[in-house]
């Protein structure tokens, strides 16, 4: 009786405990289901929608912690990253006691039919402070067989693809973790902007995340952390680059027969050893002229203790781009921040063409003269050598045009210039630049007045040798500016040189031409410097010329401090000269050639000068002309005009306004006449002794005033000081 009564209990307690489980799991249902399909759930979840935001179409449970959800939509926002991803169908199971832990633990989660990716967005969303107690969110395993498109930002991926990956998050600032997860395409396209870039692509794709907390690597700095392998192969769309009437480039994607194969893995900021990476892509095209082109772009790295990396980019329509290179990059360290960092880390050959916005990088290469700056766009040729990111000797540059200006003794010659530079090795392995440039047109004006040019020419030759080490500067270079018959529109521009008063240019038009080699400070150390005029008009100590002149200086540095130079051999030729008296009286014809001895030049402004002077004249007449009129003389002087071809010998000074002629000797085998003449502001002094045969005469000049010396000439001669010492 007993047992009976125990069994009944017994049954009696099952029974109650089936229907109390049963009421359970039916509440369970509905619940479950209620929350899936209303609108509670999409609310529970979406409590901060500017962070993360889900929605599905329905869903069901039927087993506590099983879910499923169909048409899925999730999208969020990390800082300047928005991401959002779309299934057709999600089913997991969530782990339900760690839930009371304050932990989100899903064990498994399967997605199909997968779309999704991130893009960077404008506006930047301010992570939260970090708080303690933030819920742990932990997926071992979310799985899909079906990935369909990947995107991130203007390049998308479409085809047959798989991943699995698993995540840790600490909500509230707490660390994360990606474990190791996997990801794979067949039959992929990779697109650019809706234009196909790779075809018929495989993928696969190994990568995780050591756990961290934000403030340990933000931002890019999470690759520290990360660890990634990727193969990638395929065949590449070709490129296709037309250039229009007007110069105008357009480069679109087209079908090619190009390559990509990768195989490479990246571990914690460096590449690992024996990754490999190629890829090529044919270039077609027309140039301005219509030309078509076929070329092959390409592309390979090597991964062993360093990095190899050997490309080739055919020339571009316009000519902006060419490169063949071929580089070891020191070391496997991927910059992440700072890509210019790799530039110390390259050595090797690169060969090409290149077009730049600023060619001022140009003159960084001879910082021995900081008189002469390059810049302008322009492009460059180049066939170089780098040595741990510096240009190495054997290297070339050249630049087929780059506005050129040198600043030479306060005058600034200025063009469009054609450049050739090179670098040898140097005593020491020291670098030597060498620059060769042409100016096909150029102008040079003052460096007071630069907006006013006063000499126009064509083909300035400029070459600079910087044979030294670097850090030095006036004893390393040498400089030399060529140019030959640059047009001056007047004369009359030299006039602030010269003492105005007693010389200077009334009109005409000249050439000038120079070779100058010049200093680190642009300063002429030798040379010559020539200019000449034709029908030029003079004032020379009160006569008026006109003829040809022909002015060759001979430059010799004396005194830099004091721009003072030697000048020895420099030579004056005036030809065809007409020249009017003070009296009115007037001669045609006339001819003389000076050569300069022992002559020092101060070339400060106005010009100083003083030394010897050999002249050759047809005659003495314009020496006669300089201290009185033809008929103050007696008639026998001017006889001395006709009679023939006269050497001259004396001293020549200029300064400021004063003009000194002294110890002037001319003579040939008829006459003689001595002379000294003095000109300062509106003064005249001056000596002037004539003999001819039997007869001889002294002319004494003051200011206006004249008085001949008929008797004992040259006693009187001899008797008067001299001017210059």
């Amino acid at each position: 009786m007993k047992r009976t009564s125990f069994r009944t209990n017994a049954l009696r307690w099952l029974a109650r405990g089936l229907i109390a489980l049963t009421a359970t799991y039916a509440v369970y249902l509905v619940a479950g289901n209620v929350f899936l399909n209303t609108a509670l759930g999409e609310n529970t979840a979406n409590r901060k929608p500017d962070r993360f935001q889900m929605q599905w179409a329905s869903g069901h449970t039927w087993w506590p912690g099983r879910v499923s959800l169909r048409e899925v939509t999730m999208r969020g926002q990390s800082r300047r990253i928005g991401w959002e991803a779309q299934a057709q169908q999600v089913e997991g199971r969530i782990a339900l006691w760690p839930l009371l832990l304050r932990q989100l633990h899903v064990p498994e989660v399967r997605a199909h039919e997968v779309r999704g990716g991130v893009r960077r967005v404008d506006k930047e969303l301010p992570a939260p402070p970090p708080q303690d107690g933030g819920w742990e969110l932990q997926f071992d395993r979310i799985a899909s067989d079906s990935i369909r498109r990947g995107f991130f930002d203007g390049f998308e991926l479409l085809g047959e693809g798989r991943g699995e990956v698993g995540f840790y998050k600490q909500l509230r600032g707490g660390p994360m973790e990606l474990m190791p997860s996997t990801a794979g395409f067949t039959g992929a396209r990779l697109l650019r902007d809706g234009q196909e870039v790779l075809r018929d692509a495989t993928l696969d794709a190994r990568f995780a995340i050591d756990r961290h907390r934000r403030e340990d690597a933000a931002g890019l700095d999470k690759l520290l952390k990360t660890t990634l392998h990727l193969a990638l192969g395929g065949r590449t769309a070709g490129l296709n680059v037309a250039v229009g009437s007007r110069g105008d480039v357009a480069v679109t994607l087209v079908p090619g027969e190009g390559r990509a194969d990768i195989d490479l893995g990246f571990e914690r900021g460096q590449l690992t050893p024996g990754g490999r990476a190629q890829w090529t892509m044919a270039v077609a095209g027309n140039d301005i002229a219509g030309a078509v082109r076929n070329d092959i772009l390409g592309i390979d790295v090597a991964v062993d203790e360093d990095i190899v990396l050997k490309a080739t980019v055919p020339p571009q329509a316009d000519g902006r781009l060419a490169v063949d290179a071929d580089l070891r990059l020191r070391g496997r360290d991927v910059p992440l921040r700072d890509v210019a960092g790799l530039l110390p880390r390259a050595s090797g050959h690169v060969a090409g063409a290149w077009h730049f916005d600023s060619l001022r990088w140009l003159s960084d290469l001879f910082p021995q003269a900081p008189w002469l700056k390059l810049d302008g766009a322009g492009s460059v040729s180049a066939d170089v050598q780098v040595a741990d990111g510096q240009l190495a000797a054997g290297s070339r540059i050249a630049v087929p045009e780059v506005d050129a200006v040198a600043e030479v003794m306060g005058n600034r010659i200025r063009g469009r210039a054609r450049a050739d530079i090179r670098l040898d090795a140097g005593k020491d392995g020291a670098l030597v630049p060498r620059l060769q440039a042409t100016m096909d047109c150029f102008d040079v004006a003052s460096l007071k007045t630069p907006g006013t040019p006063y000499v126009q020419g064509r083909h300035l030759a400029l070459s600079i040798n910087a044979d030294g080490p670097l850090a030095q500067l006036r004893d390393a270079l040498q400089a030399r500016v060529v140019f030959k018959d640059a047009r001056v529109p007047d004369l009359r521009v030299y006039n602030p040189f010269l003492p105005r008063r007693h010389m200077r240019f009334d009109g005409g038009a000249g050439v000038l031409s120079g070779d100058l080699s010049m200093d680190a400070a642009g300063e002429v150390g030798r040379g010559s410097v020539r200019i000449a005029g034709r029908d030029t008009r003079m004032h020379l100590a009160g006569v008026q010329l006109r003829g040809d002149i022909d002015l060759d200086l001979k430059l010799r540095r004396a005194d830099l401090k004091r721009r003072l130079f030697v000048a020895d051999g420099s030579t004056v030729q005036v030809r065809n000269v007409g020249f009017t008296e003070s009296g009115g009286e007037s001669r045609r014809g006339w001819w003389a050639r000076v050569t300069l001895d022992r002559a020092r030049l101060d070339v400060d402004r106005p010009v100083s000068a003083r030394g010897g002077a050999d002249v050759t004249m047809k005659d003495v007449g314009f020496l006669l002309a300089l201290f009185s009129r033809q008929k103050e003389y007696p008639a026998w002087v001017y006889k001395l005009v006709d009679a023939g071809q006269a050497q001259v010998r004396g001293r020549v000074q200029w300064r400021d306004d004063l003009l000194v002629l002294d110890r002037m000797q001319a003579r040939n085998d008829r006459y003689d006449v001595l002379a000294r003449l003095r000109l300062q502001g509106g003064q005249r002094r001056g000596d002037l002794y004539a003999r001819w045969r039997a007869l001889s005469v002294g002319m004494e000049v003051q200011g206006t005033q004249r008085k001949l010396h008929l008797v004992r000439a040259r006693d009187w001669y001899d008797g008067r000081p001299h001017y210059l010492k």
